[in-house]
């Protein structure tokens, strides 16, 4: 899968394994925490297909409480009104629309939350 931002539009790559540690680092705020998330686990769809209270797991607090799921709701309700994910969101899986993230040759091009297949409308 080419990467293609459209014409005049620049790109840079980033480490999806620090958005992943960044996504457990309690300093920072939730809703950014699940934006980098969905960065850090995100497959070749923009998909982040997180299973069970995964996402929650993610998202624990400076004293290793892990929020519930209304918490976990309101963050991501939060995030997409942000425009930091994708309104398809939730807790199984966050979206990321291919104007913000693109990735080419490694990672599925599933999602078992939303139960698709290739590039979804995001």
């Amino acid at each position: 899968m080419a990467i293609n931002f459209g014409s005049n539009r620049p790109w840079g790559a980033v480490s999806q394994t620090e958005y992943r540690r960044m996504a457990r680092d309690s300093r920072h705020d939730r809703v950014y925490r699940l934006h980098f998330a969905a960065i850090g686990w995100a497959n070749q769809i923009g998909h982040s297909d997180f299973k069970g209270e995964r996402l929650a797991e993610i998202l624990v607090d400076a004293n290793g409480v892990i929020p519930d799921s209304q918490n976990v709701s309101k963050a991501i309700r939060k995030a997409k009104s942000m425009g930091l994910i994708g309104h398809d969101s939730k807790a199984a899986c966050l979206v990321l629309p291919s104007s913000i993230f693109q990735k080419a040759s490694v990672g599925g091009r599933t999602c078992s939350a939303h139960n698709v297949s290739g590039r979804a409308a995001a």
